[in-house]
């Protein structure tokens, strides 16, 4: 079994990310998170400046820049980052090589995305931190993660409650980070293996 420690390793996720690409496929499909593309046609009418931050191979990115937003699309992974970039020809994308944890734009946005990035609590609220940094006054960030009750009643899976999260958590760190919390929740989704528990944030930069 892979522990949290190798699953968070860059050296992991460049293997995995590596072997899709030389495969002609990608881990995590083409299709945008249903959730976060729920939010943003809801609350997001223009395109604008959007960042996708843990972004792997950029289907949120993707999907945003093809709509017309200005993305910028981070991730540790550089073969994650290098597949995004030779899908992403003739759209606004640009990718950075970046630990959640630290990085903020330079530039500030009207979106901020992290989508199943799992994490300790602590690096968590650091990534949450920085998203918060990086949004303009408005801003909107849109967060979904593996809630820690999957474990009890959803698919459960091999990640271990230290790389989950749950809405009071999530909703403390944007709290600390300055942000105002208008979601913070769970909701169950059904999939073909089952019914599983995400915990979603929606923060605005006041």
């Amino acid at each position: 079994m892979v522990d949290d420690a190798t699953r968070r390793s860059r050296d992991f996720w460049e293997g995995r990310y590596l072997a899709a690409e030389a495969d002609g496929t990608t881990l995590w499909g083409d299709a945008p998170n249903g959730w976060i593309a729920e939010q943003v046609g809801a609350r997001l009418q223009r395109p604008g400046r959007a960042l996708d931050i843990g972004a792997g191979e950029g289907r949120n990115a993707l999907w945003l820049a093809r709509r017309g937003w200005s993305v910028v699309a981070t991730d540790f992974s550089a073969a994650a980052l290098q597949g995004l970039r030779s899908r992403s020809a003739g759209l606004d994308l640009e990718t950075i090589e970046a630990d959640a944890t630290t990085w903020a734009a330079a530039e500030s946005a009207d979106l901020a995305v992290i989508c199943y990035r799992q994490l300790p609590a602590d690096s968590l609220a650091a990534a949450i931190a920085r998203a918060g940094e990086s949004l303009r006054r408005g801003g909107v960030l849109l967060g979904i993660w593996h809630d820690r009750e999957d474990l009890a009643r959803g698919l459960g899976g091999t990640m271990t409650p230290a790389i989950r999260t749950t809405p009071d958590e999530t909703r403390a760190a944007a709290e600390a980070a300055g942000l105002q919390v208008e979601l913070s929740g769970r909701r169950d989704r059904e999939t073909a293996a089952g019914t599983a528990c995400d915990c979603l944030l929606i923060a605005t930069r006041p």
